[in-house]
């Protein structure tokens, strides 16, 4: 069944066709000189593995996220393990309208939803798996689905998932330690990975939901599945990464 909130394809067919520049600054220096291409891939897969799934990744990127959306479109959020905290994201230069927030009700969907936003082109996309289990296949599919649409397209995926072979184009460890964020750079394009470095968190992030809370089981798995047509308040998810 097709998420309700994707019916609305007007607000996801906005693809700019011009050509885009292969990265996007992440608006921290120390980072972005660590990056062998000086920033955030665009039109590849990010992945961003945190020690607890919905502390550090907001803080990490919002730098980002403010200069992608100076262009048309949407930053989608896909089964976030909270709902965007309007105040939290106005402190930081972020419209809260400008989010959209899907919840896909199967691993089926969670995998169609991220593709086709991803597809769409839109300035960005962050999806948390949880316990949707995704193969190399679904991997290889949304590295392409990013290529295609061009945007950022950035996966929240848990810690244990570092030792796992990935296509993304980028991968990187993180942890929230008092007021600053932790990093190593597992991999990049281009250039060995490996740096670490420490960053400071430009704002306190919501409290995560409980680990709990990112233990049930999912459905089903995605694997070869075919294509089917402060910062977050916590709520419990419905589909987890295994």
């Amino acid at each position: 069944m097709t998420s309700p909130l994707l019916t609305l394809h007007p607000l996801l067919k906005q693809a700019d066709p011009q050509a885009a520049p292969r990265t996007l600054p992440t608006g921290f220096p120390r980072l972005d000189a660590a990056l062998h291409e000086g920033g955030w891939p665009l039109g590849a897969l990010t992945e961003l593995l945190p020690r607890v799934p919905g502390q550090g990744e907001l803080s990490l990127l919002a730098p980002a996220l403010r200069a992608a959306l100076a262009r048309p479109g949407w930053l989608v959020l896909v089964s976030p393990p909270g709902l965007p905290h309007a105040p939290g994201w106005a402190a930081v230069g972020l419209d809260v309208a400008r989010v959209l927030v899907v919840r896909p009700t199967t691993p089926r969907d969670w995998l169609w939803t991220v593709d086709q936003a991803a597809r769409a082109g839109q300035p960005a996309v962050l999806a948390w798996p949880g316990r949707v289990t995704l193969d190399g296949k679904s991997l290889r599919r949304l590295q392409l689905a990013a290529g295609e649409g061009g945007g950022l397209l950035v996966l929240s995926r848990r810690p244990g998932r570092a030792e796992e072979p990935s296509p993304a184009a980028l991968r990187v460890r993180l942890q929230a330690v008092r007021a600053a964020l932790a990093l190593e750079i597992l991999k990049q394009r281009g250039h060995w990975g490996g740096q670490t470095l420490s960053l400071p968190l430009p704002w306190p992030e919501a409290p995560p939901p409980p680990p709990s809370a990112w233990m049930r089981a999912a459905p089903e798995s995605v694997a070869a599945q075919a294509p089917r047509p402060a910062l977050l308040t916590p709520v419990a998810p419905a589909a987890r990464e295994g």
